[in-house]
């Protein structure tokens, strides 16, 4: 069975008609002549096989058949109405859905977040954070933000920041080794995420360093920046992480950079959000806002000279 609607536009002629019991003043309403209204409304009747409308002197009202068409259709123009208010672009101010990796919202966004209440006190911004990436066309989220590339053509996405990998620890921990070799490294426990390019494996092989040999180096693994960071700032080793997360401690000395090799492989963000979102506006007010919060922030690319390979220890 199908559900398509014929004669929609002779409907809306006739509830508009039906409102104003005038065909002139439908017309008037519908910016259209009143031949056109009248033809419409004939049109209806011919097809439903009533009469809609009678002359009552010099008053028109509705045939009982056209009391029941008009209330169904009051409610359906409603519903219609509603339909498309719900999904018309917004304005500026409204709800905003942020979604983002747990150690990015935690150690990035969230401290920076209040400046953008300050600017855009009628946007209220809900943040969520995971390590999934979110659907944006299933409405849960209007923004995400992650490290991976998106290939879909109704997405759009755009570098936030990129950022070196760098051993970090306490200052405590690199005053007591003294790291000058990159095998010093190897006298501590390691931690790294779960990631393959972001792990000391690799940076060893960076360093022409035979690979680990012992496990028991590798102290423990993790599948959040945060919880790696939050490890070595308890004075657990060296860890493996993106250089922006924890660049307010490195300024502050809290936390040291352990050896100055950073890895080859940067790591990125990226902001994404719907082309085709109602929420254009205020989604457009938070990208720049988070352009203008990480400019300067990415790392300029540093240059190393070949290293030479050193024995194990």
């Amino acid at each position: 069975m199908s559900n398509r609607v014929t004669h929609l536009k002779a409907a809306h002629y006739f509830s508009v008609a039906s409102q104003t019991l005038s065909y002139t003043k439908a017309a008037k309403q519908l910016h259209v002549s009143q031949a056109a209204v009248s033809q419409q409304i004939r049109l209806l009747e011919n097809y439903l096989g009533v009469v809609l409308f009678y002359r009552s002197g010099r008053d028109m009202r509705l045939t009982s058949q056209g009391q029941v068409l008009a209330e169904h259709l009051d409610q359906a123009f409603e519903h219609i109405g509603k339909g498309l208010e719900s999904v018309k672009l917004e304005p500026l101010e409204g709800t905003l859905l942020v979604s983002g990796l747990q150690s990015f919202v935690s150690l990035w966004l969230m401290p920076k977040l209040w400046r953008f209440s300050h600017l855009h006190q009628n946007i209220n911004v809900k943040l969520f954070s995971s390590d999934e990436r979110e659907d944006i066309h299933s409405g849960k989220i209007d923004i995400s933000i992650d490290n991976l590339i998106n290939h879909q053509d109704n997405i759009s996405q755009s570098l936030l920041l990129s950022s070196d990998i760098i051993p970090i620890c306490a200052p405590e921990l690199a005053k007591s080794i003294s790291f000058e070799h990159p095998t010093d490294l190897l006298k501590c426990w390691l931690i790294q995420v779960d990631t393959p390019i972001y792990r000391w494996e690799a940076w060893f092989a960076e360093q022409q360093i035979s690979p680990l040999r012992s496990k028991k180096l590798l102290w423990a693994e993790v599948n959040s920046w945060y919880m790696g960071i939050s490890a070595v700032k308890a004075g657990h080793g060296v860890f493996l992480c993106p250089r922006f997360m924890v660049q307010e401690e490195l300024e502050k000395g809290t936390l040291v950079q352990a050896f100055p090799h950073i890895l080859s492989n940067k790591i990125n963000f990226y902001v994404n959000f719907a082309k085709n979102s109602p929420r254009r506006a205020r989604i457009e007010a938070f990208v720049d806002w988070l352009r203008e919060e990480s400019n300067g922030q990415n790392d300029a690319p540093i240059k190393t000279g070949p290293h030479q390979s050193l024995p194990w220890p």
